[in-house]
């Protein structure tokens, strides 16, 4: 069955909110077979996180491959599952006793067409001994309603099921498809290498899609006193953190300028390399705080002439921890789009000021950096520069960012 994607946030649909009135609550699907007892756990325990941070009062009820949600605040309830990690599609549903179907079904149908909408009715199962298909198909007969369809009338679908002595109506056309992927919490924190570009965002929002939690670390380089990356920064992970439902974000900063200005004064065109190098010995010591098992960057293979395979192979060697790269195979185009989905492009292409453009770059690249590093020339550079006074330094200067920063 095709279903229309829709985004909450922006759901404009006036004629279509009139409905809001008739439901119970919303329906939350999961991929059952691919779900452990863990994961469902793991997966109820976020909505109610999100609900709860929304202020949304609500029941939630198992079935089968699916969550009943019972709630009034029907709309505020699908904006925040629409974003739950693990969900693959939610919609509002009408529940009623069986006994009660043949009053219940006709008094629903009318009230659809009293606001203009014409149900067209689809059984999609019964499992129940006290009512059969036919049964139901004539419990929806609209020929028995006092209003016909005319042609102002809007068509909607309407699919109905029933388990035991439950009936069950969903609004197809108000179904919301959801990130689908594994609840956050269902796999090990990774800490995430984020800027206010386009591209880690969306790496950090992969990972978070397999059930990483996050925690964040953002290298502090101003120029001149240019705060506009930190403040597309602070712009992307207030989109992210609003994915991230179920768990902590934790959001670190470290001053990594001084560590720069070294690394362009004695080897210049390295320096990218270098860089690298040292956000990734952070990462290392970071991880120890917050126990990750792995370290996550928006590298993409030959995008900028300092993530050659040659290069990249000679920036892992400075991690113990594993080294993910969810985005390295993708077209920038195929990132972009993801940024787009997730609404973490806007934020990263915010004018901060009247007299910034959307993303200047790093101030530190090397007109013209190398492409091609040996690790025993790295090496050798490393060794003439005090790399531990450096690495300490950085890790002395680590800060938690306030929660506060990221909530208005």
């Amino acid at each position: 069955m095709k279903l229309l994607k829709l985004r909450l946030p922006n759901f404009e649909v006036h004629s279509e909110q009139k409905l809001m009135s008739l439901w119970n609550g919303i329906l939350v699907e999961y991929d059952g077979g691919a779900f452990t007892t863990n994961y469902i756990s793991k997966l109820i325990s976020n909505i109610k996180s999100g609900l709860k941070e929304a202020n949304v009062e609500a029941k939630i009820v198992q079935s089968d491959s699916k969550l009943f949600i019972e709630t009034t605040q029907i709309k505020e309830a699908l904006s925040i599952t629409q974003r739950v990690f693990g969900v693959t599609r939610t919609m509002p549903y009408i529940r009623t006793e069986l006994r009660r179907v043949h009053d219940t079904l006709p008094s629903v149908s009318e009230r659809f067409l009293k606001q203009g909408f014409f149900p067209m009715v689809k059984v999609r199962s019964i499992d129940s001994k006290s009512i059969s298909m036919q049964e139901m198909a004539q419990a929806f007969d609209l020929g028995k309603t006092p209003n016909l369809k005319d042609e102002s009338m809007k068509t909607i679908d309407v699919s109905v099921e029933v388990v035991g002595d439950v009936c069950h109506l969903y609004a197809d056309h108000l179904a919301v498809v959801g990130p689908g992927g594994l609840p956050i919490g269902a796999g090990d924190r990774v800490i995430c290498l984020v800027s206010g570009g386009i591209d880690s965002p969306v790496a950090t929002w992969m990972m978070m899609r397999r059930g990483c939690p996050v925690a964040i670390l953002f290298a502090y380089f101003p120029m001149g006193g240019d705060e506009s990356d930190l403040k597309r920064f602070i712009s992307v992970v207030r989109e992210l953190r609003k994915w991230h439902i179920g768990e902590e974000m934790q959001v670190y900063v470290y001053k990594h300028d001084q560590n720069l200005v070294v690394f362009r004064k004695t080897a210049l065109r390295f320096t990218c390399i270098l860089c690298r190098r040292m956000m990734y010995r952070v990462a290392n010591e970071f991880a120890n705080i917050v126990k990750a098992k792995a370290i996550v960057t928006g590298e993409n293979l030959a995008q900028v002439a300092s993530q050659t395979l040659q290069n990249l192979s000679v920036i892992n060697q400075a991690s113990k921890l594993p080294v993910l790269r969810p985005l390295i195979g993708l077209d920038k185009e195929e990132i972009v789009k993801i940024a787009k989905h997730i609404g973490t492009y806007e934020a990263s292409c915010i004018r901060v000021s009247s007299g910034c453009t959307p993303i200047k770059g790093c101030w530190a690249r090397p007109p013209k950096p190398v492409t091609y590093a040996s690790l025993d020339t790295i090496i050798k550079i490393e060794s003439s520069l005090n790399i531990r006074e450096l690495l300490e330094r950085s890790v002395d200067s680590l800060r938690k960012f306030p929660d506060e920063w990221f909530t208005s």
